[in-house]
């Protein structure tokens, strides 16, 4: 599997090279059912990344997972799109707040090509993707759009106050496909 195809027909911005994904599972009015069971085929791997330390400590158990599924592993990053929330102290200047996603989406982009070379070469197939919107809602908009069978993400995202952050527990809960959550890397 390889990187291919450019996206732009979507409802949510996306940034980046999409995956050709093929998968025989069905669908059932727009929501995958999965049944876990030790002889359950995982093709797709979803590693959402937010380039915190905590992401990065679950990529041993991204690739051991990868290696022993023979699966292709998906990297996304989610930029939080900041230009939809009101504004804390009155009007702000949105050119302000553009500039700062694409700074942000260029170093996302720059620590992806990073990371698939220098990690994720050895394994079956990757993809990385950059999108705008509501972290746990792209995340599992994308399981369902995209055939990924198993998510694998850190506990703690950037944040880190909690034990385990919103974004995750909003994918665990809401998720159709099993959730792989890895410790954290700080207390």
């Amino acid at each position: 599997m390889t990187s291919g195809q450019i996206v732009n027909d979507r409802k949510r911005h996306s940034i980046g090279v999409f995956p050709t994904i093929h998968s025989d599972s069905n669908k059932k009015e727009g929501k995958r059912k999965h049944v876990v069971n030790a002889s359950q085929e995982i093709n797709n791997i979803l590693w959402p990344n937010d380039l915190s330390k905590c992401s990065e400590a679950a990529l041993p158990h991204v690739l051991t997972m990868a290696q022993q599924y023979g699966a292709a592993v998906h990297l996304l990053y989610v930029v939080e799109d900041l230009s939809q929330n009101d504004p804390w102290y009155g009007k702000f200047n949105i050119s302000h707040v553009n500039k700062l996603m694409e700074w942000e989406i260029k170093k996302a982009g720059e620590s992806q090509q990073e990371f698939c070379r220098n990690y994720l070469e050895g394994i079956v197939g990757y993809s990385k993707k950059i999108e705008l919107g509501d972290p746990a809602r792209v995340i599992l908009d994308f399981v369902d759009e995209y055939s990924i069978d198993m998510v694998v993400l850190c506990r703690k995202g950037k944040k880190g106050n909690f034990p385990m952050g919103g974004v995750a527990q909003k994918v665990v809960e809401n998720s159709s496909v099993p959730v792989v959550i890895t410790p954290s890397t700080e207390g």
